[in-house]
Order: C-alpha cells, then sequence, then structure tokens
C-alpha cells in the first residue's frame, strides 16, 4: 500500500511538473507509463521533470529525453541505447552500469553523475559537462567528447580507444592506465592530466595542451 502511495505521489508530482513545463498531454502520458512501468522504450519524455526518481533498471531505448530534467535521478543499470538526452539535466544522477550505446548526450549536464561501469561506445558527447562526474570503469570506446569538459573526472576510465576529445578538456582528470590508442586529441586541455601508463599509440595531439601531464610509463604516439 505504501508503495502504491509513494508511486502515485510521484506520478502526480512528475506530471503536474510536467504539465507546467509544457509538455504536452501525450507526454504526460508517456510520463506515467514510465512511472508505473519503468518500460517507456521509443516513449517522448522531451522536457520531462524526472528529477530524483528512482528510474532503476528502467528501458527508456530509444526514448527523446531532450531537456529532461534527470536531476538527482537513479537511472542505475538503465537502458537508454540509442537514447536522446541531449541538453538533458543529469546533475548528481546515478547511471552506474547503464546502457548507453550509441546515445546522444550533446550539451548534457552530466557534473557530478556517477557513471561507473556504464557502457558508453560511440554515444554523442559532444560539449557535455561531464566535471567531477565517476567514470570508473566506463566504456566511452569509439565515443565523441569534442568539446566536452571532463575536468576533476574522478579515477579511471576503462576504454577511449578512438575517442574524439577535439577541443575538450581533460584537465586535471585521473585516467591512469587509460586506452586512448587512436584517440583524436586535437587541441584537447590536457593541464595537470594524470595519464601515467597509459597507451596513446597513435593519438592525434596536434596543439593539445600537454602543461604537467604525468605521462610516465605511457605509450606515446
Amino acid at each position: 500500500m505504501k508503495l502504491g502511495i509513494l508511486t502515485t505521489t510521484g506520478l502526480l508530482i512528475a506530471m503536474g511538473l510536467a504539465s507546467a513545463s509544457g509538455v504536452n498531454a501525450e507526454n504526460v502520458s508517456h510520463v506515467k507509463q514510465l512511472l508505473e512501468t519503468k518500460k517507456c522504450s521509443q516513449c517522448d519524455l522531451t522536457g520531462a521533470q524526472l528529477a530524483g526518481m528512482n528510474l532503476s533498471g528502467a528501458d527508456l531505448s530509444g526514448a527523446n529525453l531532450r531537456g529532461a530534467n534527470l536531476n538527482g535521478a537513479n537511472l542505475d543499470e538503465a537502458k537508454l541505447n540509442e537514447a536522446n538526452l541531449k541538453q538533458a539535466k543529469l546533475q548528481g544522477a546515478s547511471l552506474v552500469a547503464a546502457k548507453m550505446h550509441g546515445a546522444n548526450l550533446e550539451g548534457a549536464d552530466l557534473s557530478r553523475a556517477n557513471l561507473s561501469l556504464a557502457g558508453l561506445v560511440i554515444a554523442s558527447l559532444k560539449n557535455t559537462n561531464l566535471t567531477s562526474a565517476n567514470l570508473i570503469g566506463a566504456n566511452l570506446e569509439s565515443a565523441n567528447l569534442a568539446g566536452a569538459n571532463l575536468k576533476n573526472a574522478r579515477q579511471s576510465v576503462a576504454n577511449l580507444a578512438n575517442v574524439s576529445l577535439r577541443g575538450g578538456s581533460l584537465s586535471g582528470i585521473d585516467v591512469q592506465g587509460v586506452n586512448l590508442r587512436d584517440a583524436n586529441l586535437t587541441n584537447a586541455n590536457l593541464n595537470g592530466a594524470n595519464l601515467n601508463g597509459s597507451d596513446l599509440t597513435g593519438a592525434n595531439l596536434k596543439n593539445a595542451n600537454m602543461a604537467n601531464v604525468d605521462l610516465k610509463n605511457a605509450s606515446l604516439p
């Protein structure tokens, strides 16, 4: 009974906030579906107000979450493959082991988000804010991080092979032992990054800011 009351309360709050933000009736019905079933593949959740919601394990594959407010939401192990999260708000959100293969996160705010073990293969993170995010074990192979800000992102990143960080920032990041093979780091800001033992074989470092970078035991281009 208590769970039902909580679900209903969360639904009413989300629907009320969604309506206030201009989300149309169809979108509100999708918010209702998501909160009641946690299954909303291909749903239109544009601008939905889902801050702080427990969406762990939810199926949001291919969903449109453009501009959605997911600050502090629990999206652990959620399925977000091919989802549109462009300009979404995900500050402090938990995305542990979330499946985000091919997701569009351009311009999203993931500052302080927990992306530990998240799968972000070929995801688009152009101009994404990843300041102080937890990227322990995250797979960002072939992701597009052009213009992204990874300043002070925590701990190590499992795989950044073939990644594009053109014009982005790894300033202060601790990514020792990371795979940056064939990464495009043109014009990237690597000031103060810890790349101890990392693999930069074939990486493009043209005009990159390498000041104070720790490259001890690293494999260089």
